[in-house]
Formats: structure tokens, C-alpha cells, sequence
């Protein structure tokens, strides 16, 4: 019990405000501080600090428990009113995201060196360091062996074009050799004459001096490496949860279409999308802490989401949500599927969008 609450230390008017108030009034009924004349104290800061957060966090753990036992069930009541039980689903959203993308940056951190080694040595394409790494066949287990076969195939397959190198527009187009190398090219263009303007590369690299590929050369010059593939991967996969967050009110549309009623608002639906996600940015946050460990349990896991748990929860949570009986909500549910490939395309095509520009 807060000691500040105590009708002893409560006062005729209110600190905040200065409305009168009654000796009975905990808190002021204008303005809604705490009624209370004592002077705050260490003890009393703590407690209404751990206070607050047991009240938040109850609020949390029946928002957890609501989401994991009762697909829906969290968005309908909170719509319904009965807000004071579950924690905002705006806020738990963002709070969730933000753990999503701390347990993404931890599992990228812990599996960086294996990546790296095995990026760095198929993917860097240069010859004379490929070579090196194809010498030693004593030490070389079954994986290395693999590992070798794949880097002499890419050597004689590739052997006159790697991404360390420098190529015009011209040579790029009539070797087929993809987005890619072109950034390359651009990126190791300005590492070789970095006095150059935009322009003078353009140029001399074939390409017409337009905003367009200025813009492209200029964002080539942020890549570490010439992995870029792998790079880009990396970038929209850590900035995942905040591109979602994003286009979520474009994937509301979908659930706004497909369960238009005139006691359902855009808003209430928009709540449910952010129940629903927080459900599977929880179960991606187990996803990234189990692969910290243990990789193979995770591909498994992930399996499992995908053709078992999302699918089911989605359905479920439909059911719960919406309150339309089973073959209504099945039909739905299917037709849902091709609607969500045209609006996640889009949503995609959104993502990139931003990303490019956050880059």
C-alpha cells in the first residue's frame, strides 16, 4: 500500500489544479492527480514505481495469456471495453517489436562468423584468394570438401568476372551478370577513385547521367562489402519488425474487406492486426532464441509456424474475433490466402520502397 494514499497525509485542495476537494476524495475528480500534501520520498518514488509496473505487468501477462489461449479473444473485449484487463495492443505491439529486433540483432551476432566464413569464401569470387582456400585437402573435413568443390566450380565457371572488379555497363549487359555486380562495380569504382563525382563514374562506367543511377551509385558507396546480396538480406530482415509495423494499416484493408459490418470499425480491426502480429513477432523472438543454440531445432520450429501454427492461430483468431460461424469463417479464411499474397506484395513493394530511402 502507497503510504502517499493515506487519508491522513490528503488535503482540501488539489496540488495540480487547485481544485477544492473533500477530505474523502483519494484522487482529484477535475484532474485526476493523486490527493495527497506528502512530500515524496525515496521509499515512496519506489513504490509507486513498482506499483505501476506490476499493474502493467499484470496487464501484460493476461495480454500473453489471452493471445496464447484464445486466438482474438484479447482484440474483441478491448474493443468491447474492457480495456483495464489487457495492456494497450498499440503498445504491447511496439514494445514486442522492439524485443524482436533485439533477439534478430542477437542471432545475427552469434551466427556472424559462420556466415562470414562461408559468404567470404563462396561468395567473394576472386581467383587467386579462392585458390588459397582449396591448398590444404589433409585438413579438409566433408563439409570443406563440399565447400571446395562449389568454390573450384565457381572458379571455372567465373573465372574471368568477379565482384572485386570493375565493369562497364556494357560488359555487364552482354555478360548477363545481374544487379549485383553492377553495384559492385559502382562500389569499387569509388574505392579506386574516390575524387570523383557521380557524374565522371557514371560516365566513364557507361550508364546515363540520370537522378536515378546517382542515386544508385551514391547508396553503393554504404555497402562493407561486395556481398550485397547478403548484405540487403541482413538490412530488411533486421529492420523487419518496423517495416511490418508499417504496412500494417494496408493489411487491415484486407480484414476491413473481407468482415466489412457497420458495428466493426476500421480502427477495431486494425486493433486485431496488431494482436495477431504480436503473436507471431512473440513466437519469432522463441524462433531467434532457440537458433542462437540450436539451428536445427529452429529450422524445425520454423517449419512448424508456417504450415502448422500461423495458419491454424489465423483461423482461430478469426473465429473468435468476428463471430461467424465455421464454414463462413473457413471460406473467408481461404479467400483471404490469394487476397494476402496481392496485399503482402504490395506491402512489399512498400518495404523496399522505405527501406531504400532508410538505407
Amino acid at each position: 500500500m502507497i503510504k502517499r494514499k493515506f487519508k491522513q497525509y490528503r488535503g482540501y485542495e488539489c496540488l495540480n489544479c487547485e481544485t477544492p476537494l473533500d477530505v474523502s476524495e483519494k484522487y482529484c475528480h477535475h484532474c485526476g492527480q493523486l490527493n495527497s500534501t506528502k512530500k515524496i520520498t525515496i521509499s515512496d518514488f519506489i513504490e509507486e514505481f513498482l506499483s505501476n509496473f506490476y499493474a502493467y505487468d499484470s496487464r501484460l501477462r493476461n495480454s500473453i495469456i489471452s493471445m496464447f489461449t484464445k486466438p482474438g479473444l484479447l482484440a474483441k473485449e478491448f474493443n468491447e471495453g474492457k480495456r483495464q484487463k489487457y495492456a494497450n495492443p498499440f503498445r504491447l505491439f511496439l514494445s514486442v517489436s522492439i524485443l524482436l529486433f533485439l533477439s534478430m540483432s542477437l542471432s545475427n551476432k552469434y551466427s556472424q562468423p559462420e556466415k562470414t566464413a562461408s559468404s567470404t569464401s563462396i561468395n567473394s569470387n576472386k581467383p587467386e584468394e579462392l585458390s588459397k582456400l582449396i591448398i590444404n585437402d589433409s585438413l579438409a573435413n566433408p563439409e570443406q570438401e563440399k565447400l571446395k568443390k562449389k568454390i573450384e566450380k565457381q572458379i571455372e565457371s567465373r573465372r574471368d568476372f568477379h565482384k572485386d572488379s570493375i565493369y562497364t555497363n556494357q560488359e555487364l549487359s552482354k555478360n548477363s551478370l545481374g544487379f549485383y555486380y553492377g553495384l559492385s562495380s559502382f562500389r569499387n569504382f569509388n574505392l579506386k577513385y574516390p575524387n570523383k563525382s557521380e557524374s565522371e563514374a557514371l560516365k566513364e562506367l557507361g550508364y546515363d547521367d540520370n537522378q536515378l543511377n546517382r542515386y544508385i551509385y551514391s547508396k553503393s558507396k554504404l555497402f562493407k562489402t561486395n556481398d550485397i546480396k547478403s548484405e540487403l538480406t541482413e538490412y530488411f530482415y533486421q529492420k523487419l519488425p518496423f517495416l511490418i509495423f508499417l504496412s500494417l494499416p494496408i493489411i487491415t484493408i484486407i480484414f476491413w474487406m473481407m468482415f466489412y459490418s457497420r458495428k466493426i470499425n476500421y480502427t477495431e480491426h486494425l486493433i486485431f492486426s496488431y494482436t495477431y502480429f504480436t503473436f507471431l513477432f512473440i513466437c519469432l523472438i522463441l524462433y531467434n532464441t532457440i537458433d542462437i543454440f540450436y539451428s536445427t531445432v529452429a529450422d524445425f520450429l520454423m517449419g512448424f509456424y508456417t504450415i502448422i501454427l500461423f495458419p491454424f492461430y489465423l483461423y482461430r483468431s478469426l473465429r473468435n474475433f468476428y463471430q461467424q460461424n465455421r464454414w463462413i469463417t473457413i471460406l473467408k479464411f481461404v479467400i483471404l490466402n490469394p487476397l494476402f499474397g496481392i496485399f503482402l506484395l504490395i506491402s512489399s513493394l512498400i518495404m523496399i520502397f522505405l527501406g531504400i530511402l532508410l538505407f
